[in-house]
């Protein structure tokens, strides 16, 4: 059966109505992924595995629909390419077979920030599937009979790099769009299917005259815009703050250990603090002093401990702070980092510890994914599978991170629960300043404002070096000696806007 001019198109629209159905009815999440769908493959393979892997509630299940949806893949892509014969249809199946390994490392990886806030995780994820679209999206469509000579023609043909860089940029655009009107993605799905038709369209004609020339010229032009775009990160020192008076404690994050971690490096001269105000919260509880290690200041309180201390269960550390900041000197500042946030941030909302200034720094708006706990079939089963046997790794990034701890139940497997912790409304005295990464929005869906006196500008540092960040300092100066925060462009959350469709569909979506 061989595909004519005109009815070459219509496999790609039913797809791309099957797609409207299914979202229109709830049996799809609508996110700007969904758009992807009906992407150029191996982005469609991409965004299956997304879906699969966090929405099915077994093993059978995902893998029946796996192979449900991977025989519809081959189908459309046979008929693309001319026809539903042996040929082209073993073509196909070796495409989606070759990209099925990396697109899933992709798909776990993007699975895997979301889950864990990671935003170390997130990146490299999107990096390998943009890699991957790149380097394979052409590759199906140059006319070769086996796989490895379609490869050699698409590099011969600079990638297609002419047609390859129009439709990355619809893509991105479609989903930003996607991302600022929500109300528009359903809508968006067959003008991404339409791109795609377009981009296999263009494929057809004949390349430009240098193909190659025209590859390394876009290879210069993106590592050209890397490196201005890594070399214009830094910010200038302010100046020091003002004298303050009162108590300024600090709250390491998860994984952190007595004197060592970010916040303990902080510059709390610079922020207007003498080392006799300076105290560091300590997950082991109260005692004499802790191992100043990396720290400013000596730790003259608490009792020292390890990064297992951490993982202790949310009402322990709630309560381990309130006794910690209960006797010392008003006007009391906390300022807490990562998960700390939420535990500070649960402690003056319930009333169990009070406090004058709360800065919140890097903190998580939302907990978008969740996974689900080892035992029984539910939402999300087979990435919580996959989740607990990849955790080894994360040691190799200097992430310790074990799914099964009452922390790590409490904070990251329930979805929602920042959301619960964060809606829980403040005493109205008490000054919240929120201070985020720039490269952690992607992992904020829904925004990464809060209801909180201050916003600060997102700053161009990495999570875990926020608190060493002269862009943190000049915002918490700014704060405490209440003044206007600097300007913040207008683009800096641009990044996620489009990213967020390479995201998983957030639960509830």
């Amino acid at each position: 059966m061989t595909s004519t001019k005109w009815t070459r198109w219509l496999p790609l629209a039913a797809v791309a109505v099957l797609v409207v159905v299914l979202a229109a009815s709830g049996m799809v999440p609508v996110w700007p992924g969904l758009l992807h769908l009906v992407a150029l493959p191996p982005l469609d393979q991409f965004a299956d595995l997304r879906l699969l892997l966090v929405r099915t509630d077994s093993w059978p299940q995902f893998l029946v629909l796996l192979g449900l949806v991977s025989a519809v893949r081959v189908l459309l892509m046979a008929w693309l390419l001319g026809g539903l014969d042996a040929r082209r249809l073993r073509f196909a199946a070796m495409f989606y077979a070759a990209a099925f390994g990396p697109v899933l490392l992709s798909a776990l990886g993007d699975a895997t920030a979301y889950a864990t806030l990671y935003s170390r995780a997130f990146w490299p994820a999107v990096a390998l599937v943009g890699l991957l679209v790149v380097i394979l999206g052409p590759v199906p469509w140059q006319g070769g009979v086996t796989l490895r000579e379609a490869m050699a023609r698409a590099w011969r043909r600079g990638l297609r790099i002419e047609v390859m860089v129009p439709y990355c940029a619809a893509v991105l655009g479609l989903g930003a769009l996607a991302d600022r009107a929500p109300a528009l993605t359903v809508l968006l799905v067959p003008v991404s299917a339409v791109a795609t038709g377009l981009t296999v369209w263009a494929m057809d004609r004949a390349p430009v005259t240098r193909p190659v020339a025209a590859l390394a010229a876009v290879l210069v032009v993106v590592t050209a815009a890397s490196v201005i775009f890594v070399r214009t990160r830094g910010y200038d020192d302010p100046e020091p703050g003002s004298r303050q008076a009162g108590s300024l404690f600090l709250m390491s994050g998860i994984n952190s250990r007595s004197g060592q971690g970010s916040i303990p490096r902080a510059d709390v001269h610079r922020l207007g603090y003498e080392c006799d105000q300076v105290y560091y919260f300590s997950y082991a509880g109260p005692g004499d002093g802790q191992p100043q290690r990396d720290s400013t200041c000596p730790i003259r309180s608490g009792a020292p401990y390890e990064s297992a201390d951490t993982q202790r269960p949310v009402e322990e550390q709630v309560a381990l702070f309130a006794e910690q900041t209960a006797n010392l000197q008003r006007p009391l500042t906390v300022a807490a980092h990562s998960h700390a946030a939420w535990i500070a941030w649960d402690a003056v909302a319930t009333g169990r510890a009070q406090v004058d200034v709360l800065v919140l720094v890097g903190v998580f708006p939302q907990t978008p994914l969740g996974f689900p706990p080892p035992d029984g079939d539910r939402r999300g089963r087979v990435f919580g599978d996959l989740l607990r046997r990849a955790a080894p790794v994360t040691d190799v990034v200097f992430f310790h991170f074990d799914p099964d701890t009452p922390a790590a139940r409490q904070l990251l497997g329930t979805a929602g629960s920042a959301q619960a912790i964060l809606s829980e409304p403040l005493p109205g005295e008490v000054r919240v300043l929120s201070i985020t990464s720039a490269a952690d929005l992607p992992l904020m869906p829904h925004g990464w404002r809060l209801d909180v006196e201050r916003d600060g500008c997102p700053v161009r540092a990495a999570h875990s070096s926020l608190p060493t960040s002269p862009a943190f300092d000049d915002e918490v100066i700014r704060f405490l000696d209440h003044r206007d925060s600097p300007p913040c462009p207008m683009w800096r959350d641009w990044g996620a806007v489009v990213m967020h469709a390479f995201g998983v569909p957030p639960s509830g979506s």
